[in-house]
């Protein structure tokens, strides 16, 4: 009985300070609200650098395949004064390996009702290296070519051009429409 007379004392003092018990759910859900801030803000900064180096990797694809295949052109025109530009649709798109959780419930409530839950969890899957957090990167798909502009003082002749054109577009697996040769 001693207990229980203690226990109803402890409420009739909690109801008395009902101020206090509001105050305190107050700061407690401002706490809340402020945390998942700072989190969030975080998370931003990492995924803009990650799309910073993505940019990056796309800017530095695109210049070795305008390189390579001007190195290429430049073996067809005897000139040898050939300048390449290639457009593309997009940049770098990963794929990343996940790892899937399934969960599947079924419960019959009675002859006519069965009650379904399915719950799927899914996670990126990440590795550490030297102390840096990188998702595990199962494909890289290159960004596909829109088309691309050549300049070259030998396209006045016509077996020039058309050497340009379907070296360009072999080498880029583009129909020929795609390629613009101009004369410098």
């Amino acid at each position: 009985m001693a207990d229980l007379s203690k226990i109803k004392n402890l409420l009739e003092n909690v109801t008395k300070n009902k101020d206090l018990i509001i105050f305190l759910g107050v700061c407690g859900i401002f706490l809340l609200v402020v945390s998942s801030n700072f989190s969030t803000s975080s998370k931003q900064k990492s995924v803009t650098i990650k799309q910073q180096e993505i940019q990056e990797d796309g800017q530095q694809y695109e210049q070795l395949i305008e390189k390579k295949l001007e190195g290429i052109l430049k073996e067809i025109d005897p000139t040898r004064d050939v300048s390449v530009m290639i457009t593309f649709d997009d940049c770098y798109e990963y794929v990343l390996a996940t790892e899937t959780r399934e969960n599947r419930r079924s419960e019959k409530q009675n002859q006519n009702t069965t009650i379904s839950e399915e719950e799927i969890d899914s996670k990126v899957v990440v590795l550490q290296q030297q102390g840096e957090s990188k998702p595990f990167v199962v494909k890289r798909i290159y960004p596909k070519v829109r088309g691309v502009a050549i300049v070259s003082k030998g396209a006045r002749d016509k077996r020039v051009y058309i050497g340009l054109v379907k070296a360009a577009s072999t080498v880029l697996g583009i129909t020929p429409d795609k390629v613009e040769v101009f004369v410098k």
